[in-house]
């Protein structure tokens, strides 16, 4: 290193210190303030309004992802352009015929056309180099292969330097073992003092260049350029603990302006949560109807133990959405049921003002629009009440003549093959997807991509499950022996000669809105039946 990079290294590794320790100083005041307001109440309104607005909306999670992609960005960009420096550096020096050395233009002498150069404007010769482009540089070649007009780079006296052959001499009475070229920038009006040797030439520029990010790599390969990626890995490595410092106080200050009770959930708050409480709403809301079935054993026994009767309905269907479970019998709204907190609450297809008066316990939520059709709501935390629910259905199934169908009867006697081709007919879709586990795991991958989809709706059928977006019908999965089958509601005929192969079964009835069939028999058909459902649900949206 000259005695000028050792003294800009010191002055920069001052600067930094300084810079470090101005900018830690000035945080360190910002989070002592900040705790102390805290601490002391003038942030509860504040905390308040971020603990409520938790549960509707779920910023946490998309604020931390997008800090953690531009913080990400931010280290891949720096990271380029430390390692192209570095890159550069260290094969500046190294040339090769097919692999290029990049180097950084410094001067200006080959930006532009100078008006004297003539032969510039009669060969057309357009290739300028700009000062901070970043050229591609290959290994001289053989020196009767140079020619003129070529852009060479060469070295005088430590200095290189990038100019275009302008004219040959051949050996002569003044140089009769060697060759001299005449060497000149396209914005110098004159060639350069001194001819130029072929043993000075080190490569030679072919017209590959970036523009302008040499200044970008100069400055990376600068003291200055170090300091500034050690203050950003600094920053990154130390804000997070600022902002955990930060959420750790809320959570205390919380915990003293909420009591465990109110937030609706059994966590101990203590100073080594390592889950914000502000995101105990916004997990809540994220568990789907049978996740809290799952977790509360008692619900689920309650659920299974009403389910079991409106099984027995004559055509039933189940309609699955995140919070809720529906039950209908054709256009017949019979029951939904959801469960808020830990109590299953079923919503019944039943006129409120009828029971008025009842030995019934129930709520009229017929001015909540979306238990319009349901509007009688009986909480399902007792075993009189789970006894209620299935008296008020079977009225409901009275009142509507549908046919409820008897428990099946245990046959004593019967042949061995009766036996087994009878059990094969009874297994239900989600039963051979359990005996088929590639098939399984094929449904599984396609229903990742449905669940995802806004207003998806699931109807469950012994035999099939279909998916719905609101009146669109999407797709419909069926079992045929151990292969998984997709039903798209897509038109066939317009998809003859194209890469899919798939069977046309528009003319079965119970198909007519699912024509195209798939068979999911490998990965790439699995590919085929998701870029499908895009396709329908692209229809369905013009």
């Amino acid at each position: 290193m000259t005695r000028f990079e050792i003294y800009s290294l010191i002055l920069c590794i001052i600067v930094f210190i300084l810079l470090v320790g101005v900018f830690s100083y000035m945080l360190t005041i910002i989070i002592k303030q900040g705790l102390k307001h805290i601490k002391a109440g003038l942030e509860d309104e504040d905390i308040l309004k971020e603990f409520n607005s938790a549960g509707k909306k779920v910023q946490n999670k998309f604020s931390k992802a997008f800090n953690l992609f531009l913080n990400g960005l931010f280290c891949i960009v720096f990271g380029a352009f430390f390692i192209s420096s570095l890159y550069i550096n260290c094969t500046q020096n190294v040339y090769f015929e097919n692999v290029p050395t990049y180097r950084i233009v410094l001067t200006s002498s080959m930006e532009e056309k100078n008006s004297k150069n003539s032969y510039l404007f009669d060969n057309n010769l357009n290739n300028q180099i700009s000062a901070f482009d970043l050229i591609a540089t290959y290994k001289i070649p053989k020196e009767q292969d140079l020619k003129l007009y070529d852009i060479v780079l060469y070295e005088v006296d430590g200095i290189w330097v990038i100019h275009r052959i302008v004219g040959i001499e051949e050996p002569n009475q003044y140089h009769p073992n060697e060759r001299h070229f005449l060497l000149q920038g396209d914005a110098v009006g004159s060639p350069d003092r001194f001819p130029v040797l072929y043993s000075q030439m080190k490569g030679i520029y072919k017209g590959e260049k970036i523009p302008f990010i040499g200044s970008f790599i100069l400055f990376m390969q600068s003291p200055a350029g170090w300091m500034c990626i050690l203050l950003v890995v600094v920053s990154i490595i130390a804000l997070p603990i600022l902002e955990k410092k930060i959420e750790k106080a809320k959570i205390q200050r919380l915990a003293f302006l909420c009591p465990a009770k109110e937030l609706e959930t059994e966590t101990v708050i203590t100073q080594d949560e390592k889950v914000s409480i502000f995101e105990i709403k916004a997990k809540e809301s994220d568990k789907t109807f049978t996740d809290k079935l799952e977790e509360n054993p008692i619900a689920k026994n309650r659920y299974i133990d009403i389910s079991e009767l409106l099984h027995r309905v004559n055509g039933v269907r189940i309609i699955e959405s995140k919070k809720a479970r529906t039950y209908k019998s054709g256009k017949t709204s019979l029951a939904k049921f959801a469960v808020k907190g830990k109590t299953l609450n079923a919503y019944i297809s039943l006129a409120p003002q009828e029971y008025q008066n009842t030995k019934y316990i129930f709520t009229d939520v017929s001015n909540v629009k979306k238990y319009a059709n349901y509007p009688m709501r009986v909480k399902v935390s007792s075993d009189r009440q789970q006894r209620w629910v299935k008296e008020l259905l079977i009225e409901k199934i009275n009142k509507e003549k549908l046919t409820l169908l008897e428990m099946p009867k245990v046959v004593e006697k019967t042949s061995v093959f009766a036996s087994l081709k009878n059990k094969k007919a009874s297994k239900s879709f989600k039963q051979k997807l359990k005996l088929s586990p590639v098939a399984n795991a094929r449904f599984n991958d396609i229903k990742k991509e449905l669940e995802n989809i806004s207003n998806v709706r699931v109807i469950e059928s012994k035999n099939n499950i279909t998916y719905k977006v609101k009146r669109l019908a999407v797709v419909k999965f069926a079992i045929k022996g151990k292969t998984l089958n997709a039903y798209i509601n897509l038109n066939p005929s317009q998809y003859k000669d194209t890469k899919y192969i798939f069977t046309d079964v528009s003319y079965v009835k119970k198909y007519a809105n699912y024509p195209m069939r798939v068979k999911v028999s490998s990965d790439r058909q699995v590919k085929w039946v998701k870029e499908l459902i895009s396709q329908v649900l692209t229809k369905g949206d013009r």
